[in-house]
């Protein structure tokens, strides 16, 4: 096999990447600028939520319902402030939330692999929940310089599949 030089990798990492593999650290500085965007919208929908929430109580009959209603719209709308003054330890906490959701499903997914082996198809289940468990832990490994772009990373991946609304 032959060595390729510098300036073929450059050609090759170019033709792959586009425009991006000409700027260093494009394509995480733009997960890290797609994180804080995601952060922002996120706290616009909690305090929006809260607002409507509130609306919700005062239209309810009964102190029971409308007392819970206005401290649960109370804390989205708090919440929604938080991630709008604080976007960095908010975006550690939605990466810690996710590390915990990849590893507490693969962990389930597991718990089903064996206990229903007797199907052929059961280890595509413990593959899964390898990969799952196996994600957790490395997210949890490059925590908290991760968090800056990996939820970024993740909505753009989610985004890009067509489920995206904004």
């Amino acid at each position: 096999m032959t060595e390729l030089s510098l300036t073929q990798v450059k050609e090759i990492r170019a033709a792959v990447l586009g425009a991006a593999a000409k700027v260093p650290g494009t394509l995480i500085g733009g997960q890290t600028l797609f994180s804080f965007v995601t952060i922002n919208v996120l706290g616009a929908f909690l305090i929006l939520g809260g607002v409507l929430q509130f609306a919700h109580a005062i239209k309810s009959s009964g102190w029971k319902s409308v007392s819970i209603q206005v401290v649960l719209a109370v804390l989205y709308i708090a919440a929604g402030l938080y991630t709008w003054a604080f976007p960095i330890p908010a975006l550690e906490a939605i990466t810690l939330w996710l590390a915990a959701i990849f590893f507490v499903t693969g962990v389930l997914r597991l718990i089903s692999a064996f206990q229903h082996r007797h199907f052929n198809e059961w280890i595509w289940l413990v593959l899964s929940s390898a990969i799952s468990i196996l994600m957790g832990v490395l997210i949890m490994n490059g925590y908290p310089e991760s968090s800056l772009w990996l939820p970024g990373l993740l909505m753009s991946f989610y985004c890009k599949a067509g489920h995206c609304c904004f």
